[in-house]
């Protein structure tokens, strides 16, 4: 993200330390559900900021945080996002790749990883890492999976319901696609471990740039 929406995500850490337990809890459900909209970083941050002197106000003055947010947080969070310019579709659509690049970085340097421990006990196709079509279907699947359940948790962040998301599905996908890449075998693509290294580092270059130029 960009340095003036870092510093401000900083000092608003900081600034929430101050409030009460209840206090803290209410904000995050409330951040957490603007993480699920479409408006950036940046917009999120000074929302958040903004709340949190409004509690901070209300605690110092003895009372509580509906004085200030109303009865219903969700309709309070869904009016002031109405109020703030949403995200263009392309800005949107990068800070989706941004996102998505980090995921698959990180999953690219387990698949490396995992690649130099079958070389180091002798197994596997050492000096090469092999890509197979399993290994893929498998990182894709967990990436849908993890994007399933990122926006559940923001949809629902207010929900007092113990039984919120279909985590059953969630959890037979994650074990079907892990399986996948346990029983498809087949290669798509060999490369020798320096250029597979080269291949993680060059996501993970490509994400911070992306980083540093949106919200």
């Amino acid at each position: 993200m960009r340095k003036k929406t870092k510093l401000l995500l900083e000092e608003n850490n900081r600034a929430e330390e101050a409030l009460s337990e209840k206090g803290q809890t209410l904000l995050t459900d409330i951040v957490v559900y603007l993480r699920g909209s479409r408006i950036s970083t940046w917009e999120q941050e000074q929302v958040r900021r903004d709340i949190t002197r409004m509690l901070l106000d209300a605690e110092n003055r003895g009372e509580d945080a509906e004085a200030v947010i109303g009865p219903d947080p969700k309709e309070f969070c869904d009016s002031v996002i109405a109020e703030l310019p949403p995200m263009s579709r392309w800005e949107s659509l990068l800070c989706t790749i941004r996102d998505g690049l980090l995921a698959a970085t990180v999953l690219a340097a387990i698949w490396f990883g995992f690649g130099i421990l079958e070389g180091l006990l002798g197994i596997g196709s050492w000096p090469e890492l092999t890509l197979t079509i399993g290994q893929l279907i498998s990182g894709g699947g967990i990436l849908l999976t993890a994007c399933g359940v990122v926006y559940w948790i923001c949809r629902s962040s207010f929900s007092d319901d113990e039984k919120k998301g279909p985590w059953v599905l969630f959890f037979l996908v994650f074990c079907g696609v892990l399986c996948a890449g346990f029983f498809l075998r087949q290669p798509i693509a060999t490369l020798p471990v320096p250029a597979a290294a080269c291949v993680v580092a060059g996501l993970f270059v490509v994400y911070k740039l992306m980083d540093l130029k949106l919200d």
